[in-house]
């Protein structure tokens, strides 16, 4: 079963991906920042859109406050979730710009 196996690509399950490299990684953060960005980016401004969102208690927002969007996410990846913590914090330092903060 493992005799041509070697390596980290023996210990995965097929069709996993491994990704080796500093760039590879620094892409890879750079999407999820981006996506974090993406989701609130159309509620920033006067012509923001609200957002309908749904958590884990099948509880519904109605939002384009950033901050409980964010809150309300169960982000897994840690660019993405120093993202969300520098957001929490803008909220509870500031209490406003935490659009920004995510967009930008």
């Amino acid at each position: 079963m493992f005799k041509n196996s070697t390596g980290i690509g023996s210990l995965l399950k097929e069709g996993a991906k491994h990704y080796s490299g500093l760039e590879e990684t620094i892409l890879r953060n750079i999407e999820a920042c981006k996506e974090i960005a993406g989701m609130t980016r159309t509620s920033l401004g006067p012509n923001g859109m609200n957002k309908m969102v749904i958590n884990h208690l099948e509880k519904l927002f109605v939002t384009s406050d950033a901050a409980t969007i964010v809150r309300e996410l169960e982000v897994q990846h840690p660019a993405a979730k120093l993202i969300v913590m520098a957001a929490k914090m803008q909220e509870e330092e500031v209490g406003d710009a935490t659009n920004l903060c995510i967009a930008f």
